[in-house]
């Protein structure tokens, strides 16, 4: 395949004649949209314009403000993200917290976007990877972000271009010259999808693709290492790029349209042994089996009623506010931060709203273990 118009009616036309997905794909082109702002080293028009959609813009930077983020299901903000003007970050928090939006970012944007916006979830851990292709794993190939991708990499058409040091159900992905290792500050909350040992081994984290939820109506925030145009990541890595893509557009859509989709027979390959994929309500938010029962709020019978501690809206222009202050749960201070600061009654302590929202999910405050209590 020589162009990204070709890679992605592949992947459209095996979606709809071997992955049974023919009705997602057939909403997905008369209901969705994606939104792609451009950065200047992520040129998302590459793939969106060739993505089955019922819309997908690509638009500059400071033309944000011009646009209804609602109208459509995700946004897409490409690499580095520092163009987009501050006063358009209340518009994206509300979008994703408030209308359940989706918003995928890149490489940089973890530093500019998720790191302003979202705290406490994800940062960039300080290094900078050289100019690379390395090998990446998949850790949950049955989540519906990755539907497909592991049977579909070890097709023969592919494995005839997979190197030697490279496994046939794993692909290659370019990393840019100083792409951004991801550190996951909240592993309750953040699921990894996609790492790879060897961006671990020379730059300190793992994580290639990776995405937590955000808000109470389902709004969710996805975030890759490197581009969505993989010119350097072999056909295999695009390919696998593309079904990524489309498929995230394809679970939001599902959800939205109340669409019920099961994979199709032997999705995921027989060559290890994997559960089988069971169906899940697309209303839910997915979760993986083994952090289903991790958020669990603490009764008042285990911590008896003293126990508790109101959560109090802090003034930061109180005079005995200091930004300075740490967030108990994220470690970060409060100087560049402009959402809302709340702190815990009981002990005093500070939270950023997101981490404060996280922490709420255990029950009690990180610092001095009593219920909190709005």
């Amino acid at each position: 395949m020589s162009s990204w118009k070709d890679l992605y009616s592949e992947v459209k036309k095996r979606k709809m004649e071997a992955l049974d997905k023919k009705e997602v794909v057939n909403a997905v082109e008369k209901y969705g949209k994606i939104l792609a702002i451009k950065g200047r080293y992520e040129k998302p028009e590459k793939v969106v314009d060739h993505m089955y959609a019922a819309k997908h813009d690509t638009i500059k930077p400071h033309d944000i403000m011009k646009y209804n983020l609602n109208d459509y299901d995700v946004v897409l903000i490409g690499c580095p993200g520092d163009e987009i003007p501050h006063s358009a970050f209340p518009k994206i928090s509300e979008y994703v917290n408030l209308n359940g939006g989706w918003v995928l970012t890149t490489d940089w944007a973890i530093k500019h976007i998720i790191e302003v916006i979202f705290p406490g979830f994800i940062r960039w851990n300080g290094d900078k990877t050289a100019d690379a292709v390395v090998s990446c794993q998949i850790l949950e190939p049955n989540h519906p972000f990755l539907e497909g991708v592991l049977t579909e990499i070890q097709q023969d058409k592919w494995t005839a271009k997979t190197t030697g040091n490279t496994k046939k159900s794993e692909f290659r992905w370019w990393l840019e010259n100083r792409s951004f290792p991801i550190q996951v500050l909240n592993p309750a909350a953040v699921t990894v999808l996609i790492d790879s040992w060897e961006i671990k081994k020379k730059w300190g984290e793992s994580p290639v693709l990776c995405y937590f939820d955000y808000g109470k109506t389902g709004g969710r925030i996805i975030h890759l290492i490197s581009h969505t145009h993989l010119q350097k990541g072999g056909q295999k890595g695009k390919y696998a790029s593309a079904l990524i893509m489309t498929n995230i557009l394809d679970e939001k859509v599902s959800r939205k349209m109340g669409l019920s989709k099961k994979p199709a027979s032997g999705y995921v390959s027989n060559w290890e042994e994997t559960p089988a994929q069971s169906y899940i309500d697309p209303s839910t938010p997915w979760q993986p089996p083994d952090e289903q029962n991790q958020f669990v709020t603490p009764s008042a019978s285990e911590f008896g009623l003293t126990g508790t501690a109101q959560i109090i809206e802090v003034d930061a222009n109180n005079t005995n506010f200091s930004f300075a202050s740490k967030c108990t749960y994220c470690t970060y201070d409060f100087a560049d931060y402009t959402g809302k600061i709340y702190k815990c009654q009981a002990c005093g302590t500070h939270y950023h709203e997101n981490c404060l929202n996280i922490q709420i999910n255990e029950g009690i405050c990180k610092n001095c273990g009593k219920i909190l209590l709005w």
